[in-house]
């Protein structure tokens, strides 16, 4: 299948915008992404941001670049590139892991590098948690959305998803995915195929 061209892709990307109700929405080719994407704000500009790697342009069928770029809008439609807790929980992870060797370091009681260790590794669990819990939101929504514009959002979100399933590492399919930002993407798929409330996914920014 040809590389869709600019024209195509912004077209895509604002009508899924416009499915998600979001005000603006900025897409951006990035090399650095290589076959990925993601969804990101940044401090210059208050417009949501969606990358796309240009491996990921060049390489991915209709349906894996369609259910991408809907994953990633869903992603600021559930407003997580916004949500505070995941950012303070990463810098309380890394500063009590500093301060827990720091402590070793300098022969402080044994209790309090204990104590910071456990912090540590308790905030990265808990970030990394609800980082999984957001990828599932997202796929749902995802499907939701392409729904909004007519498509299968479903099939498509599977065929995304199935498309990448080979490419991950079974340990992390395995066991990696519980200290990771995302599920396994056999678990998404499940997910995604066997939904608890088919064709629903639930907000929390209009």
């Amino acid at each position: 299948m040809s590389t869709p061209t600019p024209a195509s892709l912004a077209a895509l990307a604002d009508t899924l915008r416009t499915a998600a109700h979001l005000p603006g929405l900025l897409v951006y080719i990035s090399p650095e992404l290589d076959d990925n994407a993601c969804a990101e704000t940044r401090h210059c500009t208050p417009t949501p941001l969606v990358g796309i790697g240009t491996t990921l342009l060049a390489t991915a069928g209709s349906d894996a670049l369609h259910g991408t770029i809907a994953h990633e809008i869903a992603h600021h439609a559930l407003g997580h590139p916004t949500d505070p807790a995941v950012p303070l929980l990463d810098r309380l992870s890394a500063w009590s892991a500093i301060g827990a060797a720091l402590a070793w370091a300098a022969h402080l009681p044994g209790a309090l590098v204990l104590t910071l260790a456990i912090v540590a590794i308790t905030a990265h669990l808990t970030s990394a948690w609800m980082q999984r819990r957001a990828e599932y939101a997202a796929d749902a929504y995802a499907a939701v959305l392409l729904d909004r514009i007519s498509q299968p959002g479903a099939a498509i979100i599977a065929a995304t998803l199935s498309a990448h399933l080979a490419d991950e590492p079974r340990w992390y399919a395995r066991i990696g995915w519980l200290t990771g930002s995302h599920p396994a993407t056999s678990a998404r798929l499940h997910r995604i195929t066997h939904p608890r409330t088919p064709n629903t996914a639930r907000r929390t920014h209009a």
